[in-house]
């Protein structure tokens, strides 16, 4: 509790410090300027009622950076109109960007001249960027009257940072897009005089004039908004909601990251993607995230392109990705794109950030559980950029402060690298190479509920990525990626008994990803991928020389995938968008290695084995061949609402024996094979979007899906899913389907910010095979392990002054479904639990709010450092949030006990620069 009174100490502090004893009334300040300079003002006097200011104005300087100054510690903000300054009490200033004025104005818009102007009339006259008149492509290949396609890389002016979802759109025909992840952009134009505009969040608008011939290319650089950054709000960015024909697409930015508390002082793009709709967590103590009904192996988490198999540090608690090393992430939840495959439910797309081109900068933060530190800048002029990051814990104060808790006294580290190298070789050329290193090492007490004593896992991951411009309209990304994952448990209490078991899955892929553009109404992406996966289930050690444990193997597993893909977008009118594609998942799994054949008509049962198929190294064992279908649109009601439609269809072939019991990430990951089917589901989406605009500007949406699930894995009764050498013996698979509807509103301009979500969906399972034991709870659909029919989750920031932050986030979820044990029986002299059927109860309800508050230093931007104090209570209200449940027999009796992990609030503070 002492902690929470000095955040909410350091917070009245810095609020009550616009009074100072040398301060000034700030309407006599007001006053002051006006008779000093030709500037009025306009204002409620109320609104300056107790407000003091200490700043002195030097009228020999420009007046208007001072008034930024003199109000940063009040709520007032101002907008010039001439000589005159409105003062603005709690409001942002929102500015339209022009292509939304000219798409909305009913006025005629009067074309350019198209009379061809040439370099020489310009001559002698000292233009800047802007006003200069600029030519594109070539002069002997001018028509008239036809058409050219202008391409070309928005960045970052200072550092050459791609600006990503800038829009680049010239007014009269309107023609517009926006730039992909590395800033690129492509429009079909006519030929003549043109004034390209471009507009992005954060940055200063800007156009350039220019001269069309022929297809050619036109690069822009955008200068950072200072004064963006903190009050003013481009509505741009919230066109996506309504024009997009994407659905079920969440952008996650960094400053997302920033707005959301930080959970044990550090930023989190994986948790900021839980306050979203449809995207619920699990709890405390668990590594998985469940979309859409979907389980945790459902996810797909690509880092530059490259699979990452496990996502999460210290028991689920951080993520793996270093925030200050990440660019943003888009979520796909439906209407994936033909380009991604692999998983059912979603797509994690996540990118590593540029390196700075022009100078050296980096970023970092100290806490009392982990301390961060990344640098980015040029080799040497004109040469490679770098990017390298470390994150490491040094500390057991979350676990010291937790009571009443299995974690408690246990030993907990991990660390994690992140580096990137990329380097632009010409106009048409550019190469990156990004890898990735972590290491999670856990030491717990032999009284925990788990049967060892440590584990460790560790992520490994290596990308290059070749992009080839071949033309205007054609553009290729080539890459090769390894990633692996392992992870090893121990157990050394009884030197007899002490052993080891080592885990592990390996991929390797190859991709080809082509993006045509033929015009501003039809662009089409092909290409293909090959991916090579090896899974180690399980290897047994002795440790130590009185183990009596004998050294033993689970066989390994490999499989190949190839994948070509193609899809279509294609916008005949403003309304309408229509998105269709397609891609082949051909699957083989590969010897060495033998498979039991089991008698027919009987259960895939050890007792009824009738003999065994031997392969040999890289045959092929059996093949699995699909296609899977993506088709998504969108039809524009009016300016500010729309539509949208989607049906897609996934297949998977590796999958996550889940041990629902357990807290580690100890659940072993398979392959599709002779007796494990491939999972496929298909989903439809329906979704009505609107914007409304006005004093306070809010997005809404709305979606409802229905998905089926063929081949869902689950498991028999009693089943022993660790080390076991016929795994198909004791998995059974069924028809799965998940449905529900996704309620989203958010604010994203103002004081006061944020959004809140409301989700119902069920996830259910029929599990009805040919025999007894494949037969769970009759043959009927059942709730799965992770349904959750009610998820409410909301995100408050409130801006007291543009220095000081308040977040409040707030988490309401169903308990997730259990067995209990409802009787007892005596069979053969020996007293045994009769349980109820599964996933009939369920544990109790979960229920978080959450504190963050953020301190800012000054944002003059020619400061060597800028820093901001990050101060955070998770579980503010310190509920006992029930983990799972288990039971003991004790004295002849069944009690059942409640596993909570966080039960406590945990307060931190964190101490974040730039440089």
């Amino acid at each position: 509790m002492r902690y929470l009174i000095l955040i909410l100490f350091l917070a009245v502090a810095q609020l009550g410090a616009a009074q100072t004893p040398d301060s000034v009334r700030l309407d006599m300040v007001l006053a002051e300027i006006a008779s000093q300079t030709d500037y009025e003002f306009s204002y409620r006097s109320e609104w300056l009622n107790g407000i003091y200011v200490s700043s002195k104005v030097d009228y020999s300087q420009p007046i208007v950076p001072q008034l930024d100054q003199v109000l940063v510690n009040t709520v007032l903000t101002f907008y010039i109109m001439g000589n005159q300054i409105v003062l603005l009490n709690n409001q942002e200033i929102v500015t339209e960007p022009v292509f939304v004025q000219s798409i909305n104005s009913k006025q005629e818009v009067v074309p350019e001249d198209e009379d061809v102007v040439f370099s020489r009339e310009q001559s002698g006259q000292d233009l800047s960027l802007e006003e200069t008149l600029l030519d594109v492509g070539n002069r002997k290949l001018y028509e008239k009257g036809k058409r050219s396609t202008l391409a070309g890389y928005v960045r970052e002016s200072g550092n050459g940072t791609p600006v990503q979802d800038a829009y680049v759109y010239i007014e009269s025909p309107f023609i517009g897009t926006t730039t992909d992840a590395e800033g690129f952009y492509s429009l079909n134009v006519p030929n003549g005089k043109r004034t390209l505009l471009i507009q992005s969040v954060n940055m200063k608008n800007t156009h350039r004039r220019f001269m069309m011939y022929s297809d050619g290319r036109l690069d822009v650089d955008m200068a950072v908004d200072v004064i963006a950054l903190n009050s003013v709000v481009v509505s741009a960015e919230r066109e996506a909601n309504t024009k997009s024909p994407q659905m079920g697409l969440t952008k996650i930015s960094p400053e997302n990251m920033k707005i959301v508390p930080a959970l044990l002082g550090e930023k989190d793009l994986v948790r900021v993607a839980t306050t979203t709709a449809g995207v619920q967590f699990l709890g405390e103590g668990s590594a998985g995230i469940n979309i859409r009904g979907g389980k945790a192996d459902q996810n797909l988490f690509l880092f530059d392109g490259t699979p990452v198999y496990n996502t999460n540090h210290f028991f689920g608690f951080f993520s793996v990705f270093n925030a200050d090393a990440l660019s943003g992430m888009n979520l796909y939840k439906s209407a994936i794109p033909a380009e991604y495959g692999g998983r059912l439910s979603s797509v994690f797309d996540i990118k590593s950030k540029e390196p700075n081109k022009e100078k050296y900068s980096g970023s970092g933060g100290i806490g009392p559980v982990t301390s961060k530190l990344m640098v980015e800048g040029p080799t040497f002029k004109n040469g490679p950029t770098f990017m390298v990051g470390g994150r490491a814990t040094y500390s057991d104060y979350v676990l010291n402060k937790i009571k009443n808790s299995p974690l408690k006294n246990n030993d907990v580290s991990f660390y994690d690298l992140v580096g990137k190298l990329d380097y632009e070789i010409n106009d048409k050329n550019s190469v990156s190479v990004s890898g990735y290193y972590s290491k999670d090492r856990f030491q717990l007490s032999s009284d925990t509920l788990l049967s060892y004593t440590d584990f460790s896992y560790s992520n490994k991951l290596l990308t290059a990525n070749w992009r080839h411009v071949f033309n205007d309209k054609l553009q290729a990304d080539f890459q090769a990626g390894m990633t692996q994952y392992d992870y090893d448990i121990g157990y050394d209490v009884l030197p007899t008994q002490a052993f080891r078991i080592d885990y592990g899955v390996k991929e390797n892929h190859l991709s080809a990803k082509f993006d045509y553009y033929v015009n501003e109404k039809l662009n089409y992406k092909f290409g293909m991928q090959v991916k090579h996966t090896s899974v180690t289930p399980g290897i047994k050690f002795p440790t130590g020389s009185e183990s009596l444990v004998d050294k033993d193997r689970v066989p390994d597993e490999q499989g190949v995938e190839l994948a070509p893909y193609a899809s279509a977008l294609y916008s005949p009118t403003d309304k309408l968008s229509v998105e269709g594609g397609i891609r082949l998942s051909m699957f083989a799994v590969l010897g060495p290695g033998e498979v039991n054949e089991y008698a027919p008509n009987q259960p895939i049962d050890q007792n009824y084995v009738i003999g065994t198929n031997t392969y040999g190294n890289n045959e092929i064992v059996k093949t699995y061949i699909g296609p899977e279908y993506r088709l998504s649109s969108r039809y524009s009601l009016t300016e500010t609402s729309s539509v949208k439609a989607s049906y897609n269809r996934t297949r998977q072939n590796i999958h996550l024996l889940l041990n629902s019991s357990s807290i580690a990430p100890t659940d072993m990951w398979r392959l599709s094979g002779p007796y494990i089917k491939p999972q496929i589901s298909d989903q439809v989406s329906l979704g009505y979007y609107r914007n409304i605009y006005g004093k306070h500007a809010l997005e809404m949406s709305a979606e409802v899906y229905y998905k089926h699930i063929q081949n869902l894995l689950d498991f028999k009764v009693g089943a022993d899913l660790q080390f076991n050498k016929h795994i198909e013996t004791d998995l059974l698979q069924g028809t799965g389907k998940s449905y529900g509807i996704e309620l989203s509103l958010k604010k994203s301009s103002g004081w006061l910010t944020g959004w809140i979500n409301y989700t119902y969906s069920r996830s259910l399972i029929q599990l009805d095979g040919d025999f007894p034991d494949e037969i769970i709870n009759g043959g009927e659909f059942f709730p799965t392990g992770y349904d959750k029919p009610h998820y409410l989750n909301s995100v408050t920031n409130y801006k007291f002054t543009r220095r000081l932050t308040m977040t409040i986030n707030f988490v309401y979820a169903t308990g997730v479904p259990t067995t209990y044990p409802t009787g007892k029986y005596t069979f053969q002299g020996s007293e045994n639990l009769l349980y109820s059927d599964r996933n009939s109860y369920r544990i109790p309800d979960y229920f978080r709010v959450d504190l963050g508050i953020n301190i800012e230093g000054n944002h003059k931007i020619k400061k060597l450092a800028h820093s901001y104090w990050s101060f955070s209570v998770y579980n503010l209200l310190g509920r006992d949030n029930v983990y799972s449940t288990f039971f003991r027999v004790e004295d002849g009796e069944v009690k059942g006990y409640k596993m909570t992990v966080f039960p406590s609030p945990i307060p931190t503070i964190t101490y974040n620069f730039t440089f």
